[in-house]
């Protein structure tokens, strides 16, 4: 029986969001997020943003950090969910 990898759930690796953005990814622009991270903004962020994206977790806070590539999309970010 195969072995199952952590890389097997990551929703790059599976087509369903572009496969440079994703999980652990770090860019210019950063903005902590004030509710947790759930799908509807992976999707938006993937629909709407016209760079890489990218979100993680920093050990010292308890909410997620999102991070974009280009500065038109971490300000239109911060429009709808901020």
């Amino acid at each position: 029986m195969d072995e199952w990898l952590y890389d097997d759930c990551r929703l790059e690796n599976n087509g369903i969001i572009r496969r440079d953005c994703g999980f652990n990814r770090s860019f210019r622009y950063n903005t902590d997020l004030k509710i947790n991270i759930n799908m509807k903004i992976i999707l938006w962020c993937d629909k709407n943003c016209q760079g890489r994206y990218g979100w993680f977790f920093n050990n010292t806070k308890e909410k997620p950090t999102i991070t974009f590539q280009k500065k038109i999309d971490y300000v239109n970010f911060k429009l709808k969910y901020l």
